[in-house]
């Protein structure tokens, strides 16, 4: 959902102003020459980011749906194939090869020691329909991403792919998930409060928290 930097910051104010923090933010030389809506719009995308990277699935929008060609290893019966992910990927939300039973939510990384399993010789240790696996990994044309493992051949292609992209403000407006929206205002509020290492600044991370939580 599409909010504005305005409302935002008008609802950051207010709970700001609920803990007793703005005051103290503006009497303080800890913010120089910034002013309170300044500071409070500089940590807008960065309270976004966190608790939009760290939420639960159940909690996120819908999300970009990701597009671009798929490669597929030549070793006959690997069935592994990989994608180039846009530049503005933050967090995969979904992902589905056609010949699968079940789409894929939680990727892994490359120090996940079930990364190391995928190449395994033996078919049975690799993801495959039933179970299917899918990495992110960084390469020198940015992140990359792997799955394992189709059967299917040339006829299989992608049922479904959706991302969260790396929230950003444009032309005053920044678009967040719906059911965060409260979690990312007392977290921007927290980062906010952090300028003045103020003692109420860690009551807003908590209550951030647990409305970014299911």
């Amino acid at each position: 959902m599409i909010y504005s930097v305005e409302q935002i910051k008008r609802d950051v104010r207010v709970a700001l102003d609920e803990n007793r923090v703005s005051t103290q933010l503006l009497e303080t030389d800890d913010i120089d020459t910034l002013s309170l809506d300044e500071l409070i719009t500089s940590k807008i995308v960065d309270a976004a980011r966190i608790v939009e990277g760290n939420a639960p699935v159940e909690m996120l929008d819908a999300g970009k749906a990701l597009s671009g060609s798929i490669t597929f290893a030549s070793n006959v019966g690997v069935g592994r194939g990989r994608m180039q992910l846009p530049d503005d990927f933050m967090r995969l939300l979904t992902f589905k090869m056609s010949d699968w039973e079940r789409a894929v939510t939680e990727p892994i990384s490359e120090r996940d020691p079930l990364y190391r399993r995928q190449s395994s010789k033996f078919s049975g240790v690799r993801g495959n329909p039933e179970r299917p696996v899918v990495a992110i990994v960084r390469e020198p044309t940015g992140l990359v991403l792997e799955f394992w493992s189709c059967e299917g051949g040339s006829t299989v292609v992608l049922q479904r792919g959706r991302y969260l992209p790396y929230p950003k403000i444009v032309s005053n407006n920044i678009e967040l998930c719906e059911k965060l929206y409260a979690a990312i205002v007392m977290y921007t509020a927290y980062l906010v409060a952090m300028s003045t290492d103020n003692d109420r600044a860690e009551s807003l991370r908590v209550i951030a928290e647990k409305l970014a939580s299911v």
